[in-house]
């Protein structure tokens, strides 16, 4: 299976999970308003909810093997592709209509992906720059901390949040890319035990799971029009910004046509777009 083709079965299951996630958040108990078993409790019993971690969790895997068969500054914007599938669900089972602009994101939309698939190839990574790794981690780590104590005074919480989750997913798709380098060379497998006691994999899993919790904290505070093209174009920066510094991936001027094009693309996707879905 291509970079390509396995990238695009990760995001449209992780979408459909977020899609799940935003239907399920409407009734759920606020997180920050209520105590921690009680959200828990609420999420685990919602079949929504489950078949959104499902979903996702499925997407994950297939991530993990699209960013060990390419480079990660291709393989993260090519997922913000999949955020056509939310306006597509959205307008088959919600009912909603798209105004002109929107009908023109999802060309651009569609455009850069294709951009995106014609300079693809399956490449492999055996080494990267440990040091920048954990120095672009660190800068991270204080920024989010930064934006989310600005966020308790924040008169749109759903904004802050939504650039930390973006930093969030980005930090765990470069954690991923780093985490599967060992395993991409030839005669390696990514089917080894080795990987679950590798210490990149803790970072992997922190890194997603504040993720998706700050996700749902920011569907209940927010729309999922303003919440998701914003992550997404948090994550893109954080995971080109990466492939360039720590993974030493050469940045075409297709591949860089195709990324402004997915962002621009997914930003007029959701200007129009009133009705949270």
């Amino acid at each position: 299976m291509s970079v390509v083709a396995t990238t695009l079965a990760a995001t449209l299951f992780i979408q459909l999970g977020y899609f799940l996630w935003k239907l399920s958040a409407e009734g759920q108990p606020k997180i920050g308003g209520a105590p921690a078993w009680v959200v828990a409790r609420a999420l685990v019993t919602d079949w929504k909810w489950v078949s959104g971690f499902v979903a996702t969790n499925l997407g994950w895997v297939l991530f993990v093997r699209a960013t060990a068969l390419g480079d990660i500054s291709l393989v993260q914007p090519l997922m913000s592709a999949g955020d056509l599938l939310l306006v597509i669900l959205a307008v088959v089972f919600l009912k909603e209509r798209l105004a002109g602009i929107e009908w023109a994101g999802v060309l651009l939309t569609v455009l850069g992906a294709v951009a995106l698939a014609w300079e693809a190839e399956d490449s492999q990574v055996s080494a990267f720059a440990g040091t920048r790794l954990v120095l672009l981690m660190g800068i991270l780590i204080v920024t989010g901390g930064v934006l989310l104590l600005a966020n308790r005074t924040s008169k749109r919480p759903e904004i802050l949040l939504a650039l930390v989750v973006g930093m969030c997913f980005g930090a765990g798709s470069v954690l991923t890319k780093a985490l599967t380098a060992g395993y991409s060379g030839p005669g390696q497998t990514m089917m080894t035990w080795s990987i679950l006691i590798n210490p990149l994999l803790l970072g992997v899993v922190a890194a997603n799971v504040a993720g998706l919790i700050l996700l749902q904290a920011a569907f209940q505070r927010g729309r999922a029009a303003v919440i998701v093209p914003l992550q997404l174009a948090v994550a893109n920066a954080v995971t080109v910004l990466a492939g360039i510094l720590i993974f030493a991936e050469n940045i075409s001027s297709i591949r860089a046509a195709g990324i402004g094009l997915i962002v621009l693309g997914t930003v007029m996707l959701h200007l129009k777009r009133h009705k949270a879905y």
